[in-house]
């Protein structure tokens, strides 16, 4: 039976609790209305998760009336450390790596995560957890929103994707160089201005990584890329050349 602990946040429809179940901590995700759609978001949810079985990715534990259960993570969220400032880059790259390998293992699965951004990696310890893939497409099954619904964080969302488009997982690419680049310098590539960014205003500037990070540079030039072709083809890529940057 599950014991709610206390609400951690509600988005529209969708609940996010901390519970007991089982004499343990976990977090679930519920529907707490009627509405179809949602359902259908949640049960979709579900389906990705399932097949997705990696240290780095918090599990699915169980579905059942509406309730998705994941294990829960004690730490904080990439966003929570990030309002306190930049980290050192050796740290922003640890960070990096672990959801990398966590996307790696996603698109060997064809799920293309969508959602890529500080509030949706946890941090326990030294290891980092990609989480939420409420916005996750999986390629290998039919849509259920269609090619031009809008979802995800503009900050950290490839211009594609902003246009409505979710079928690669170059998308995914983008937003880990959109969360490098924050981890790096303490706010998101192009600020307030994302939007005229992303709408194809390439005059909008991107502040330089500071002088720390340097070295760092090309990777996050190539993975933020306007055109999918000219970033990392997929996760492996990126991660040898964040190893090949710290020799």
């Amino acid at each position: 039976m599950l014991e709610t602990v206390r609400v951690m946040s509600q988005r529209g429809l969708v609940r996010v609790e901390l519970a007991r179940w089982d004499e343990r901590l976990v977090v679930v995700k519920r529907l707490v209305g009627l509405a179809d759609e949602v359902a259908r978001r949640l049960e979709r949810e579900a389906e990705v998760v399932r097949k997705l079985d990696h240290p780095n990715i918090v599990p699915l534990l169980a579905a059942f009336d509406g309730n998705l259960v994941y294990g829960y993570v004690a730490g904080s969220d990439l966003a929570s450390v990030l309002a306190g400032g930049p980290l050192p880059p050796g740290r922003a790259v640890r960070i990096v790596t672990d959801v990398l390998q966590a996307l790696a293992h996603a698109h060997l699965q064809g799920v293309v995560h969508c959602d890529v951004k500080p509030a949706n990696v946890l941090l326990k310890g030294e290891r980092a957890l990609l989480t939420d893939f409420g916005f996750a497409k999986d390629l290998a099954l039919t849509a259920i929103t269609g090619d031009q619904e809008l979802l995800g964080t503009p900050n950290y969302m490839a211009p594609e994707q902003f246009r409505g488009v979710r079928t690669d997982h170059r998308s995914d690419i983008y937003g880990v160089g959109a969360v490098l680049y924050h981890a790096l310098t303490g706010e998101p590539p192009y600020g307030s201005q994302v939007v005229r960014w992303l709408v194809g205003d390439d005059r909008v500037p991107r502040e330089p990584l500071p002088a720390a990070a340097q070295a760092l540079a090309p990777v996050v030039d190539r993975a933020l890329a306007r055109d999918p072709e000219a970033r990392f083809p997929h996760a492996d890529a990126m991660l040898a050349a964040l190893r090949s940057v710290g020799g």
